[in-house]
């Protein structure tokens, strides 16, 4: 009885809040003169914390996050010693990547990650997007998220060297739509992002493997209208509304029936492409989340039409199989599926995947109805699974214990060669999973070959005569005073806790 207490009156989020937390904020308040007190106090907390971490195992996820905390705060008030504080922002990444693990779908978890990510612009919108599109999101992300856009969407800032020009603009496309910010200033944006990145794809190699994970993640975030109040898409992902079929059998089989009789465009289709139709004068804004989500699915499959051009580099597939695993999970909610099939590139993927066949594969695993996994090593989990994982869509992805069992936080950002190997496999095998509703894509396997069904290219023609970016020229694109510094500063408690 005793020992149900704490747990009954929530003992350890009010000892958090009531006799750390306050006394940290009445501390940070006070600063520079309370530096001494709060660091002794912060030293003090941590070491009572990690003995709790080992003494009262059953509230680990409690200690745990607090440990992250403590650190995020001795990194805040660190402002001498450029070592120490990436020192302690290292221990609180370390904390709140293992608070992810416990509760990969908390999105104030993410938030936190969002904040260590500084000055890393576009870790950041990855971060700050996934808390808002989490199964459990961040309502708070919505105002620290503006410390982000805010300084890059404003004029007055001169622009900076700081970032490359591509990832501001793509950042500042982003911000017009969380921003519902003016349509002709995110077509700007949108399109000096998307001119430039198949060469910047090539140029920067492998870095390309995380930071595509990152663009396309927040692109499909962009699609989720962040999670807005009014937006269409997350509340198809609710937890109650999936458990409406709760075996993933039945809902493929619901899929499929639905896929089966969808052979032209409908007038949702039409009316979501019409959202993107001008004329524009130069200071109409975003006035609805549908509107949002039209011209956010047209910058997020235009990206990837761009990433599928990049035949024979290995660096886009990390980026390829979080978009098909997007694909594949919006598939099985077929109402969602309808709000972007149109602007998905299915002749590109089929082409794409094409490229992936080599005569010696062993196919057996790719055409399985099985989530192709792999019991031992480190090609159990990819390095973008933990990066995936826990956004609302991704709730239909990944098999139920799939994460039971993962390599050291060290060893998953480690990219083996080997990587290539089962990351092709699952690849196909999302291809060949969406290519069986025959709707987009079909998958002959006998000739081990993928091919675009009519549909396809008819659903490719409407998209083409709802193209916004059509008449925007480079000259615009790149004068767009969105491309401004970001030298952000922490403002209040937001930022830190």
């Amino acid at each position: 009885m005793l020992r149900k207490l704490a747990e009954k009156y929530a003992m350890p989020a009010r000892m958090w809040r009531y006799g750390i937390h306050s006394f940290l904020e009445l501390l940070r308040h006070r600063l520079p003169g309370s530096l001494d007190h709060m660091l002794t106090f912060i030293y003090i907390a941590y070491s009572m914390m990690t003995l709790l971490l080992e003494s009262v195992p059953s509230f680990e996820e409690t200690w745990i996050e607090c440990l992250g905390d403590l650190a995020r705060y001795r990194m805040a008030v660190e402002e001498n010693d450029m070592r120490d504080r990436e020192v302690w922002s290292g221990v609180a990444r370390y904390w709140y990547n293992k608070a992810a693990d416990k509760n990969p779908g908390i999105g104030r978890i993410q938030h936190h990650l969002a904040v260590l990510a500084r000055p890393n612009i576009l870790q950041q919108l990855f971060y700050y997007s996934k808390s808002l599109v989490s199964i459990q999101p961040f309502l708070s992300t919505r105002e620290s998220i503006l410390l982000l856009f805010n300084p890059l969407l404003d004029p007055a800032r001169p622009v900076s060297s700081r970032y490359p020009p591509l990832l501001t603009a793509f950042v500042c496309a982003h911000g017009f739509l969380f921003t519902r910010g003016k349509i002709n200033a995110f077509t700007m944006s949108a399109h000096q992002f998307l001119s430039s990145l198949g060469t910047y794809i090539g140029r920067i190699g492998a870095v390309f493997r995380e930071q595509g994970v990152y663009i396309a993640s927040s692109n499909y975030a962009a699609i989720f209208d962040f999670g807005q109040s009014d937006a269409i898409l997350p509340r198809m992902f609710e937890p109650r509304a999936l458990q409406e079929i709760p075996s993933s059998s039945a809902r493929y089989e619901s899929a499929q029936r639905f896929w089966e009789s969808h052979t032209s465009s409908s007038s949702l289709e039409l009316s979501v492409l019409s959202q993107r139709d001008g004329p524009r004068s130069e200071d109409d804004r975003f006035s609805s989340s549908i509107q949002v989500l039209s011209f956010a699915s047209h910058l997020a499959f235009s990206t990837l039409r761009i990433i599928l051009g990049q035949i024979g580099d290995k660096n886009v597939l990390p980026s390829v199989h979080l978009s098909l695993a997007f694909l594949w999970s919006m598939a099985l909610v077929p109402t969602s599926m309808t709000y972007i099939e149109a602007d998905v590139p299915w002749v590109q993927i089929a082409s794409f995947l094409n490229t992936l066949i080599r005569p010696d594969m062993d196919m057996s695993k790719v055409e399985d109805e099985q989530f192709p996994s792999y019991e031992t090593g480190s090609s159990r989990q990819l390095p973008e699974d933990f990066l995936i994982r826990g956004q609302a869509w991704s709730q239909l992805y990944y098999p139920e214990h799939f994460f039971d069992v993962t390599a050291d936080e060290e060893e998953r950002s480690i990219e083996l060669p080997s990587v290539i190997v089962p990351r092709t496999h699952r690849c196909l095998w999302l291809g060949v999973r969406i290519a069986s509703f025959k709707c987009w894509i079909t998958y002959d396997s006998d000739r081990k070959v993928f091919l675009p069904t009519p549909f396809a290219y008819e659903l490719e023609n409407a998209a083409r005569q709802h193209n916004p970016l059509q008449g925007v020229s480079g000259a615009e694109a790149s004068s767009s005073s969105s491309s401004h510094d970001n030298d952000t500063t922490m403002t209040d408690s937001n930022d830190i806790i």
